[in-house]
Formats: structure tokens, sequence, C-alpha cells
């Protein structure tokens, strides 16, 4: 699935030629938002870039009318997130910055290097680019952040629906879903809910008789997604909320669904694709045992080494066992007293040069010195066996689903309740 970092990516070098394709002589309030403002260039600058993704993606638009209202709201709504990350001090680091757009290189199979020269190549400055990553980076850390706070799962909760999972017959299937939502106000008389619920259904009978649907949700969904034909890529049926999953369990590919009634209004899905899991979950394990010789004030680097080498050495000619020189002379409490004995664990719980040193390891057999941020060991590996961790996956899995779930709704109301509340002028008359 495209994160939010690729799809800018395209949509800005898509629009690059079009925003700095000329100066703007005059630039205009579109609207005004508490105590900030959206422009006319903002606008003008989205609509060119989603017309150019568009077109590369072969995907329908609606009018410039519809397409401009959908727009100018999408920038109400950052302008309002941007401001309550200002006032709560939200930053994003140079060095955040710096990281995202290494990953945006790697994800779109590129260096560093050749990013910047695609980005010049198409007319984009790069410190504008950067400032462009920054605002939205800022934007999801706020919205993570208001909603996660939000949100509230109990133990009892993660249980019972670990073994609701573990009883389905196809757990961690995986559909990649399009949405159209179409929004209620906050307390919508009888007649606005009846009005969209008679929109909704005559959507889906459109869609089922062939309508384009990712021109239906630029023309009408009022989700986060619509921008992109309401696309939400993939995810597991399970962490999808509970309406859905519940709707969608013998879904298949190219099937319409809903409308489904929420509490913010009515959601029409499309099935994009589906994709399944292996129900069980296996780890290697291994057990092993070490003497750890720290460096100290008193305890060279050196010193540290040439004392793990003759403890192996003593331990390798019959002088003396490892577990007593473990008891004598491993400066690591929680294992010393047990003759260096770490039990059984996963390999990864240890540090990397540790982990890396014993999966090189034969049972029964010594490793040469290692170096690692604790100091230096002699590692023996006693054993490695398959554990069946799919009890422990089924809670792990248990707890995203609850927790995606509830950030889907919670994030929904959320934006909702922003935006009522906020001090919104809309001054252009296209908008």
């Amino acid at each position: 699935m495209k994160n939010w970092k690729l799809l800018m990516l395209g949509a800005l070098m898509a629009n690059a030629s079009h925003a700095f394709a000329a100066p703007q002589v005059i630039d205009k309030v579109a609207a005004v938002v508490n105590n900030g403002v959206v422009l006319e260039s903002d606008i003008d600058s989205m609509m060119a870039s989603v017309k150019s993704q568009a077109h590369q993606a072969g995907q329908q638009l609606p009018d410039d009318a519809t397409l401009r209202h959908q727009i100018l709201e999408r920038q109400i709504m950052d302008s309002i997130i941007m401001q309550q990350g200002q006032r709560a001090g939200v930053t994003i680091s140079d060095q955040e910055v710096d990281e995202a757009i290494k990953n945006i290189a790697t994800q779109n199979h590129m260096t560093l290097d050749q990013l910047r020269s695609r980005l010049a190549y198409d007319g984009m400055n790069y410190a504008t680019y950067r400032t462009q990553i920054r605002h939205e980076m800022t934007i999801a850390s706020v919205r993570n952040n208001e909603v996660r706070s939000r949100i509230t799962i109990l133990p009892q909760e993660v249980d019972t629906l670990a073994k609701q999972v573990a009883a389905q017959n196809v757990p961690g299937t995986e559909m990649n879903l399009s949405m159209i939502l179409l929004p209620l106000p906050e307390n919508p008389t009888q007649q606005q809910v009846d009005d969209e619920e008679d929109l909704a259904k005559k959507l889906v009978g459109e869609l089922r008789g062939g309508a384009n649907f990712g021109k239906m949700a630029v023309t009408y969904s009022a989700s986060p997604e619509a921008l992109k034909g309401g696309n939400m890529g993939w995810g597991k049926i399970e962490e999808l909320p509970s309406l859905f999953s519940q709707t969608l369990s013998t879904a298949q590919k190219g099937d319409i669904i809903g409308p489904i009634r929420s509490g913010v209004g009515f959601h029409i899905l499309r099935v994009n694709d589906v994709r399944g899991e292996s129900k069980n979950v296996s780890v290697t394990e291994v057990h092993a045992r070490h003497i750890l010789v720290k460096t100290s004030p008193i305890m060279s680097n050196d010193q540290a080494r040439a004392k793990i080498e003759q403890i192996a050495a003593d331990i390798r000619s019959g002088k003396t066992t490892f577990a007593n020189a473990a008891r004598q002379n491993s400066d690591d409490p929680g294992s010393a007293n047990q003759g260096g004995d770490l039990g059984w664990a996963s390999p990864t719980i240890y540090d990397p040069a540790f982990r890396d040193a014993l999966m090189h390891l034969s049972p029964n057999k010594l490793s040469q010195p290692v170096h690692s941020s604790f100091g230096w060991h002699l590692i023996e590996l006693l054993g490695t066996r398959q554990v069946d961790k799919t009890d422990e996956a089924e809670k792990d899995r248990a707890y995203r689903i609850l927790f995606n779930r509830k950030f889907a709704e919670e994030a929904q109301t959320w934006m909702q309740e922003e935006r009522a509340s906020a001090y919104v002028k809309i001054l252009d008359s296209n908008g």
C-alpha cells in the first residue's frame, strides 16, 4: 500500500510544472479559518496536482466546481489541524524530515541524489518540497496524537476479540477497499437522514450498474481519501470498523457494499482486491548461556577481551566448566548465578552483535569473543526450537484490530468536531 508520503511525491511531481509555471501577480483569500487563511493559489495548486495525477492514473474526475469544493474543504481542514499543532507546540525536526524523504526515495527505488534530480527536472524547488513534507507530517502527527488520546482498549476486549479472531474461517484476510462517505450533520433531522440515504442507494445502484467509483468518490465523498478516488489501500478485514468487517466477511473482489449507516453518515464500499494470510504463527527460539566481562575504569577494553579469551581457553581445556566460569566471572547478575543460562528466548531480544554471533553458532559450540554494547561475551548455544506463538499473535492481532477500528471511527468524529467548532468564512465564490 502506498503511504501518504508516496502519494504526495506523485502529486507534487505531477503538479510542479503547473504550480510553478508562472508567477502569480495577485493572490486572493479563498477562506478565513480561525486565525488563518486559505489562499486561491493553494486551491489552484492542488487543482492542477489532482488533475495531473488523475490523468496519469486514468481516473475520471467530476466537474471543476465540484472538485474545487472538495479541495477547499480539504484545505480548510488542513488549516484547522495545522493551527491546532501550532498551539500544541508540535514540531517536526529536520532529522525527521530527512528520514521521511529518504524513505520516499527508497520506496520509489531512487537514491536521494536521484530524487533531488527528479524534483529539479520537474521544476520543484527542494526547499519547497521539504516544507510540503513537513506540513504533511505535522498534520499526521496532530491527528494521530489527538485521536490516540480518545482511544481506550481494555484487556477483556482483547481477550474476547482474540477468541473471535481464532474462530473465524479466514483470519488475517486483507482487502483493498475504496469508500464513499455521505456525511450527516451532528444532529441530523429525519429529512436529512432520508435524503442522504436516498442518495446513497441511488449511488449504489449506479455503481453496481458500472458507474466509475473513483469519480463518484471525488464528487460526493467527505472522507479524507476522497481526492484519491476513495481508495483506502490494503487493510485486514478485522481491523476495519465493526460495521464494515461484519458486512465484508463474505465479500468478494469487485463487490459494491452498502449503504452502511454509521454515526457520521452513510458509507459505500468497493472491494478492489482480496488476499489471505496463514493462521498459524511459528517462531524460532534459542537456548543460550553466556559469560559477560564488562569494561570499567579498572578494566580496559583490551583487558576485558584478554580475560574472556582466557576463560574460553580454560573451558576448552577442561580446566573449568562453563557454568562454574560464569558463576565466578560473569558480570551479568541476572544469569551468573544460573551458570550463565539465559533460558529460551527469541534471538531478536538480544543486542545485535550478540544475536548475530548466536545465530551463526552450532548447538553446544562456544563462540569467539563477542563485543556488544554491554562488554565482551563468551556464548554457548545449547539448542533451538520452533514454538507455536499463534495465541500470542492472535492477542497482538486483536489489539491492533481494536486500535485500528477505534482509530478509524474516532478520527472521522474528531475531524467533524474540529470542523464544526472552527470559525470558517468562505470568500471564494467558486467554493
